[in-house]
């Protein structure tokens, strides 16, 4: 016997709407952000500049390494990456097939931008523009048929429950057991039902920062307007092909009946010390506040009459962070960085809220706070033109949400199909960089198995 299996349907009990942090749309579930510091020069050392910080991107990356800089800079930066979400597309759990669906920038954007002014008395004052999130893609899970015939070769993932209660098994186990039993019903098939899931959503960041100096050591702070647009959903369909359900997620703004989609805001801090105690040996630390914008749930389907009602007022927060970096330089033309960044993933499944009817406890949806480690050097070639070789390797914990609760019933294990544990992945990273008194030009590539960024940066001084 098959028993369907519907995830985005049957919210005929919702009452009033519910008060969370996030939601479980699958396009949401392996988003990655990007809490690399800005520029060129720093994703060539592997995004390790935190002790570093000696140029205008440290308005972002430590406001505190702004006191080096003693003359008016100016620093613009353009970036072009791909990457690429993975869905798990077929299969019986937990023998399952992933697939990666790839998201990209589609061009060069603008990902950072900053202004930089030193003040008498030690002081530097900056204002700068950073976006450290924008994705747009799609991933549909559907069955996979042979063109020419039309027979479908691999169909959408499924998973097998004995009646009587218990973790999943096999088929064959499942075949066995309706044997030893005669009887049919005491082991149930579940199927994933077919779903189209897309996103797109930007983040951008307009700072002031200040830093001052005191003998050896230099603080700084930044205030942060941060802008956020967002629009994920799921179409969910029957085994038939029959629309079943749509959800989803949407930087709006609900007044009465009606919707406005409409860009939302919030404004953090972050803060950031330096102890350079001579030119060959610096450490610091930053800390960065994050974000929270409301991006109420919607749903449609069949208990609704297809109109869409809200699910919950639901918060996009982007992940705090904070990172300490040491910065040493054994001889003078090289310069060696290390940093560990700390990303709290956890923020984005408090108080989560499930569009799935059938899971009513929504704690076992996790995301993993992570620890990144960050290493790289730069060395510098004295030339009539000095310029600058650099490369860097990094590591990235897997940090996507996934679905740790029990799995003795169809809705538990429906959830660990689409909500699986996550890849880590080495990055590397190579740069190099052109400098003459007044101007700069920094290019770099990192690149993953499932993440890929080129950067251009220029930087000009007074």
């Amino acid at each position: 016997m098959r028993k369907q299996l519907c995830l985005f349907a049957f919210r005929a009990l919702i009452a009033l709407p519910l008060s969370a942090q996030n939601t479980d749309i699958e396009s949401l579930s392996g988003l990655q952000f990007n809490f690399g510091n800005p520029g060129a020069r720093s994703l060539g050392m592997g995004g390790a500049f935190i002790g570093l910080a000696d140029d205008a991107s440290a308005a972002e990356a430590n406001p505190a390494g702004l006191t080096i800089l003693r003359k008016p800079e100016i620093s613009v930066e353009g970036r072009n990456f791909l990457e690429q979400q993975l869905l798990t597309t077929s299969g019986t759990f937990p023998e399952v097939k992933r697939t990666a669906f790839t998201h990209y920038s589609q061009r060069v954007q603008l990902a950072f931008a900053s202004v930089v002014m030193p003040l008498p008395h030690n002081f530097t004052i900056g204002a700068y523009f950073h976006e450290p999130l924008r994705n747009a893609g799609a991933g549909a899970v559907l069955p996979q048929r042979d063109p020419f015939t039309g027979q479908v070769t691999a169909n959408v993932p499924n998973f097998f429950l004995p009646a009587a209660g218990g973790d999943p098994i096999t088929s064959k186990q499942c075949d066995d057991l309706r044997k030893s039993t005669n009887n049919p019903f005491s082991c149930l098939e579940y199927r994933v039902n077919p779903f189209v899931t897309a996103l797109s959503v930007r983040q951008q960041t307009y700072g002031v920062a200040g830093a001052w100096q005191i003998g050896k050591f230099s603080i700084g702070a930044t205030e942060r307007y941060q802008k956020f647009d967002e629009g994920a959903f799921t179409s969910r369909y029957t085994q038939d092909f029959d629309l079943d359900s749509i959800s989803v997620q949407a930087t709006a703004v609900t007044k009465g009946d009606s919707v406005e989609i409409k860009s939302q805001n919030d404004l953090t801090i972050g803060a950031g010390i330096k102890f350079a105690p001579n030119d060959k040996f610096s450490v610091g630390a930053v800390y960065k506040q994050g974000a929270k914008f409301d991006t109420p749930t919607f749903i449609a389907n069949g208990a609704t009459g297809g109109e869409f009602v809200k699910l919950a007022d639901t918060t996009f927060h982007i992940p705090d962070i904070a990172g300490v970096g040491v910065s040493v330089r054994p001889i003078p033309v090289l310069t060696i960085n290390a940093d560990a960044v700390h990303v709290k993933y956890s923020n984005l499944t408090d108080d989560f809220v499930s569009t799935t009817f059938a899971i009513r406890d929504v704690s076992g949806y996790r995301a993993n706070d992570v620890t990144e480690l960050h290493l790289g050097g730069e060395y510098f070639f004295s030339s009539k033109i000095p310029f600058a070789l650099r490369a860097g390797v990094w590591r990235d914990p897997a940090h996507s949400i996934e679905w740790r609760g029990p799995l003795d019933r169809f809705e538990g294990v429906a959830a660990a199909l689409l909500y699986p544990k996550g890849e880590s992945q080495t990055h590397i990273s190579v740069g190099a960089g052109v400098a003459w008194p007044k101007f700069q030009i920094d290019a770099a590539y990192d690149s993953s198995k499932h993440y890929k960024v080129g950067s251009l940066s220029v930087v000009t001084r007074f």
